[in-house]
């Protein structure tokens, strides 16, 4: 406050000294007590987040009107000075390419290359395959913004790389040169930050800039060890001008050296500026953390070199911790156990301590780990919301789904059958799989009524593609897939002129979605955050095109879509912050500026956080300052890439006010890292605890009332815990809600008065277990890929016009398109399992022929009366051997069974004998002369005996005896089928492949009871 008016200074000042607040009083100061213009005053910052909040905290201080924003970027000054100088030169201002459509040039120019085989000629390590990736297109960027920043045209690129033996940059000059020629060709006003803040700096040195740099007589930059050689010349050339500069920042706090910045800037600031006997101030004591989290994160950087400056590790902390441990530790073996004891320990600040949501922090290394982390809390009842910027729009899932409905309809995405299904299970198409299932279905039943054979993913494709044409189903899933059909029909008429703004917004207000996720954004739980995260996305996709045609008013929609999907590149957008009660989930670069009282430092494991690898490893970006100053001398790229793992952590911690808690995943495979052994030895471990939830408060009392050992005086509590939760109106708390309480809908029997319908595949499945017939046979049982296949094989043996196994397979291959596969190698697997069975298939039928019998009917169907019950089924195949008997056979795909007692005992057998003698088929053995039951037989061609693809399970031709035998089977099956009740195991045999869930479900002990 006290310097001279034109006084430049360097302010170091730790985490929490009161940086921020000294700006603003700073600016106060010149403005209200000196009375200066505030157009006269600039305050500039290292992100456009920052320069929002810096420039609404200004504005509320001063409390008087100002002609433009008091706090902005470095980059939007450039921008500002480089479009004045053109406009009063009659010249088309510049604009600024974003760093995804720079992304999305690259990438064209290097397939263009790979795809034509020129291009320059890189060296061994950098591949084809290497330079299709997004990393490397990052290094190409950033090795192009430092040679801008430092004046190294294309050609000095290339002596440098020769001079220096770097070949990667002689190569990245031929490529800069050509990519310059085509953006110049192109789009010639195009430029990036780092060649406007070159302009810019140019403009400045010739008395350029404007009335608003005339008339500048301060600028005030925050965080300058942020700053890039870019920034600091812009800053240089303001100096010139003799406008002073005061920076303030804290190098140990840095978190953009491995992109640029300049850590040691405010040390050497008089250099930098190149004004001498500039002062450098220090602020004394911190304001913000306790003296724990003050020690704690002093311990951090006492590991890090000074970078010219070192007095702010001096400052004394003025506040005291609370009673509570001010650090902490949480470990647990897993990442969604170590996320619910995160959420277990932001309820309690919340709901115990009485912390505001927004109070509450957790910051992660790496964006990529941000949406995971958010959406664990956010199932765990923590209201979450993100930082921005971190996330390409092409990767958020509402705004990847619009994308796909315009890009399909505008014949930019070829609609195949899995496009199809993506975009009808897509919250723009509206089904679920079991939806998408039935409709492929009844798409399936319609064509084979039609004579056709074509399979669903195709109807699928033709009925998405014709409006109208899932009219004929009558279901709600067709009238929801049709509303997608038409979608994607106005897209394909929309005028060819329609921006992309235009085309989004035809799709999103075609979907009806804005009612429902603005209900549940407005609501709580869970679904209001994923609501809400939907809704950014798609808030962030409308800002991007609406931008895309401010800028580039010429281009077509088609464009915009190709940028999106070919770039890796978030877009940098200015979207409405969330003003909702929330954690913000986020990483240590975007939350420069910003406080908690609690912070949760989460992903710290060995290898990830401190992340060791040396940065630049491809194309050595950050050598070329040095080689610029001749320095050849060998660094320890580890030791700097050290230095920036703990600024970047000791950033995190220096966040919070009152509590910092550090977690990792401990297990056999994953250690915690090196960073989680600064704590104190006694740093107490949070140990896991039952959610701190209503549902999990709900939960545990309901295992106390109804777990067996517990005893009364506690089980009392919990019924009284529970009756006050359910006045309350919590759900679940009322035994009413209790799954398994409900009284029985009825104890009649089941089949009162009537015949008792009997299948006789189903009437061994019944003497086995009552239960899970009956389970199976009222709440029904799902179909599996196999027994599917089997149908196809079962049809391929009735219709196939000959023996041969080609055949046989041809009748298999004309409805394998009916079958739907989860991935391509399961229906590969499934293929030649099917064809080992095709093939036994044909080897009976050979045999058979060759026998001189004929068949006397396929797929038979029979009903046959035993006193109350009516065995109904259907027969594979009816054989008349030679000699006159008649043969009943049963095709099975599966494992054969070998025991005879087993084979002797089957009831299909049995029940198809029982058909025989009842003469059910005599009217079509009459024309075949004279016949005699020869028994029947189970035909498995999955494994064959004595030398043949197939084995045989004969049961013999039953007797008199035999078959009243079966008769009396059957009858005692009737009356336990017509029961009121039926019994069953508690326990269901068999996990994993085969197991029913179904059947298990209705056994579990906390839905059905004891």
């Amino acid at each position: 406050m006290g310097l001279a008016d034109g006084a430049s200074a360097a302010v170091l000042g730790a985490p929490g000294s009161g940086k921020t607040t000294t700006i603003v009083e700073l600016v106060a100061d010149r403005v209200l007590e000196r009375g200066w213009d505030p157009r006269s005053v600039l305050v500039l910052t290292s992100a456009r987040t920052a320069a929002a909040r810096l420039r609404d905290l200004i504005a509320v201080r001063l409390g008087v009107p100002t002609d433009g924003p008091l706090a902005r970027t470095a980059p939007s000054l450039a921008y500002e000075i480089v479009g004045v100088t053109a406009r009063a030169a009659g010249e088309t201002p510049p604009r600024l390419v974003t760093g995804a459509e720079q992304d999305a040039d690259l990438a064209a120019l290097l397939d263009g290359h790979l795809a034509t085989g020129s291009g320059p000629d890189w060296p061994e390590p950098l591949t084809p395959d290497v330079r299709r990736t997004a990393r490397f297109r990052s290094e190409l960027r950033d090795l192009f913004a430092r040679a801008t920043e430092q004046g190294v045209d294309p050609r000095r690129l290339r002596d440098l790389g020769r001079a220096t033996g770097h070949p990667e940059w002689v190569a990245a000059g031929e490529f800069l040169d050509e990519h310059l020629d085509v953006v110049a060709s192109a789009r010639p006003e195009q430029r990036d930050p780092a060649e406007l803040a070159r302009l810019a700096i140019a403009t400045l040195d010739a008395g350029g800039g404007g009335e608003r740099v005339a008339g500048l007589r301060l600028v005030v930059i925050d965080d300058l060890p942020e700053a890039t050689e870019a920034t600091l010349g812009l800053l240089a050339a303001l100096a010139r001008r003799g406008i002073p500069v005061i920076a303030f920042g804290d190098p140990d706090v840095a978190t953009n050296a491995f992109r640029g910045g300049e850590p040691d800037a405010l040390g050497r600031l008089a250099s930098v500026l190149g004004v001498p006997d500039i002062p450098t101030l220090v602020l004394e004591h911190t304001h913000r953390p306790n003296t724990a989290i003050r020690a704690f994160t002093g311990s951090i950087t006492e590991r890090i070199g000074t970078a010219a400056a070192g007095g702010q590790r001096r400052a004394v902390a003025d506040r005291t911790p609370t009673p509570r441990p001010p650090l902490a530790r949480i470990e647990a073996p897993t990442a969604a156990r170590t996320a619910a004891v995160i959420a277990r320990a932001l309820r309690e600040e919340h709901v115990l301590h009485g912390v505001p949501w927004s109070r509450l922090g957790v910051i992660v290394r790496s964006g990529a780990a941000v949406p995971g982390l958010a959406r664990s809390l956010a199932l765990a009842e923590v209201p979450t919301r993100t930082g921005g910027g971190g996330l390409a729009l092409r990767d958020d899932a509402a705004a990847r789904a619009l994308l796909a409905v315009v890009e399909a309809g505008t014949g930019r995405l070829e609609l195949t059958a899995e496009v199809a299904a993506d975009l009808l299970t897509g919250p723009f198409g509206g089904l679920d799989p079991i939806g998408l299932r039935r409709l492929k279905i009844a798409l399936r039943t319609e064509e084979a009524l039609a004579g056709g054979m074509r399979p669903s993913g195709e109807l699928l494709v033709e009925a998405l593609a014709a409006p109208g044409r899932f009219a004929t189903i009558d279901a709600p899933v067709a009238r929801t897939a049709e509303r997608l059909a038409g979608t994607l029909h106005a897209l394909r008429t929309a005028d060819a002129t329609a921006t992309a703004e235009e085309l989004l917004w035809l799709a999103w207000e075609r979907s009806r979605l804005a009612g429902p996720w603005r209900a549940h954004a407005l609501g709580g739980g869970v679904a209001a955050a994923e609501a809400n995260r939907d809704l950014d996305g798609i808030v962030g996709l409308f800002a991007a095109a609406k931008r895309f045609a401010e800028r580039r008013p010429d281009v077509a929609a088609s464009e915009f879509f190709a940028e999106l999907r070919d770039t890796d590149v978030s877009e940098d957008l200015i979207v409405p912050t969330r003003s909702d009660d929330a954690v913000l989930v986020t990483t240590p670069s975007g939350a420069v500026g910003l406080e908690f009282d609690t912070v949760v430092v989460a992903g710290l494991q060995d290898g990830a956080w401190p992340n060791r690898r040396p940065r630049g490893t491809l194309l050595a970006p950050q050598a070329l300052a040095r080689a610029l100053d001749g320095d050849d001398g060998v660094l320890d790229e580890r030791r700097l890439v050290l230095d920036d793992e703990l600024r970047m952590f000791a950033l995190a911690v220096s966040r919070a006010r009152d509590r910092v808690l550090l977690a990792a995943v401990v297990n056999d495979d994953e250690s915690r890292s090196v960073f989680v052994d600064l704590l104190p030895p006694d740093t107490p471990v949070l140990a896991e605890a039952p959610p701190l939830t209503l549902r999990g408060t709900t939960g545990r009392l309901r295992r106390l009332l109804t777990s067996r050992g517990i005893d009364p005086r506690t089980r009392a509590a919990a019924a009284s815990s529970l009756a006050r939760l359910a006045e309350l109106g919590v759900p679940g708390a009322h035994p009413d809600d209790w799954h398994g309480l409900l009284a029985p809908s009825s104890d009649a029997p089941l089949f009162e008065g009537l015949q008792v319908p009997v299948s006789p595949s189903r009437l061994e499945r019944f003497e086995e277990s009552p239960l899970d017939w009956f389970l199976e046979t009222i709440g029904g049982s799902s179909s599996t890929t196999l027994m599917d296949v089997g149908t196809i094989l079962h049809w391929a043996m009735e219709t196939a016009e000959s023996p041969d196994a080609d055949a046989v397979w041809a009748r298999v291959e004309k409805r394998w398109g009916e079958l739907l596969f989860e991935s391509p190698w399961l229906a590969e697997h499934h293929r030649r399992s099917a064809r080992v069975l095709a093939d036994g298939i044909a080897a009976y039928l050979g045999d058979f022929a060759a026998s001189g019998g004929s068949v006397v009917g396929a797929e038979k169907k029979f009903e046959l009366e035993v006193d109350r019950a009516t065995v109904r089924g259907t027969i594979d195949r009816v054989e008349r051997a030679a000699d006159g008997s008649v043969v009943i056979v049963d095709l099975k795909t599966g494992t054969p069974v070998t025991n005879q007692a087993k084979i002797d005992a089957t009831a299909q057998l049995g029940a198809y004998q029982l058909a025989y003698r009842a003469g059910l088929f005599d009217d079509v053995l009459a024309d075949l002369g004279e016949h005699r039951p020869g028994g029947a037989k189970l035909l498995y061609v999955k494994s064959g005996v004595d030398g043949k693809r197939y084995r045989e399970g004969v049961q013999a031709p039953l007797g008199e005896e035999g078959l009243e035998a079966f008769r009396e089977r059957i009858r005692q099956v009737a009356i336990g089928m017509a029961a009121a009740s039926f019994e069953g195991v508690l326990e269901v045999g068999g996990y994993g492949l085969g197991a029913v869930p179904e059947l298990r479900l209705h056994r579990v002990g906390a839905v059905s009871g004891e």
